[in-house]
């Protein structure tokens, strides 16, 4: 909610002040951080009004999922289901003023968040899922390990003699991330995360050391100077890692995913604060549009099933 706050604010605040004021950008990074470090960031990300913003070429399409007739399921020889997952409770998401500490750094799954897979878990089996897109974030990968137990332990750890006839792919992106504001959406390392998940491959994550992160502490500062949003007030990077988040779905050879992914990011597609993003995603019929984008945020462990198809 902050994070929709602040940006909104900075959108809508220009609008109201004389012409002869200071600069709306320098004003309210005074009354978010005594360092000059937001000023100097915000000019580093400046893009054109809303006016002034070309229309947004789409990336995906979106339609309706109907499981009790699939007969009016739409179909092409590029369409894939697709079963979009928010990652369950983290300890960020608990306590919104201490969530920017240090302490929820790549923020993990609280115990209500694991008990949020587990009933997901109930729901997965039957979903035929070939292969699970996950974000490198920590809860989003113990958020698909513990939602789909079936395919992710292989038969060593569930203690079966022969080996399962199919192995379901579980892949990292970080284009499916979330936007990247606070130490919570900040990774560990590849290499730590491919220690504890060794069943995920990390193959696309190309960086071993958070390479957003980096980026947007070079711009802004440290956590410790900067304590307000990053890449949600960057809606260039937004709108291409929607692009490319959507491309690298798209070319998967699977018909049928599941994808654990993050509310600010999905949000920021279905529901966008920016005019740039808007019509990145399509909508082939109202029942997807409004599944998708009719007001409700993706709560924890949610899932959305939808037909994904390349743009017309």
């Amino acid at each position: 909610f902050a994070e929709v706050c602040n940006v909104l604010l900075l959108r809508t605040l220009p609008l109201l002040l004389p012409p002869n004021e200071a600069s709306i950008m320098t004003r309210y990074a005074s009354a978010l951080s005594t360092t000059a470090a937001y000023a100097a960031g915000a000019a580093a990300l400046s893009h054109p009004p809303p006016s002034s913003s070309p229309a947004a070429t789409a990336a995906v399409r979106l339609f309706t999922l109907n499981k009790q007739s699939t007969n009016n399921i739409h179909r092409s020889a590029t369409s894939k289901v697709v079963h979009l997952i928010r990652h369950a409770e983290g300890t960020h998401n608990l306590n919104e003023s201490e969530s920017k500490l240090p302490a929820h750094f790549d923020a993990t799954l609280t115990q209500r968040g694991i008990e949020q897979c587990n009933v997901l878990a109930g729901r997965t089996h039957g979903l035929n899922v070939e292969a699970v897109l996950v974000s490198p974030m920590t809860r989003c990968l113990e958020t698909a390990r513990l939602s789909f137990p079936h395919l992710y332990e292989d038969e060593k750890e569930i203690g079966c003699e022969a080996a399962p006839t199919v192995v379901v792919p579980f892949v990292a992106h970080e284009e499916w991330r979330e936007t990247v504001n606070f130490l919570c959406d900040s990774r560990r390392t590849k290499q730590l995360l491919q220690t504890d998940y060794s069943r995920v491959d990390f193959d696309a994550v190309t960086h071993d050391v958070d390479p957003l992160w980096e980026r947007y502490e070079s711009i802004f500062g440290c956590y410790k100077t900067h304590t307000s949003i990053r890449e949600s007030n960057d809606p260039k990077s937004l709108y291409e890692r929607a692009h490319a988040a959507w491309k690298v779905l798209l070319n998967r050879p699977e018909r049928n995913l599941a994808l654990v992914g993050h509310s600010a990011f999905f949000m920021h597609m279905f529901t966008p604060l920016y005019e740039e993003l808007e019509g990145v995603v399509q909508y082939g019929d109202e029942g997807a549009r409004e599944l998708m984008a009719g007001g409700d945020k993706f709560e924890n462990c949610e899932m959305r099933s939808v037909v994904v198809d390349v743009p017309i």
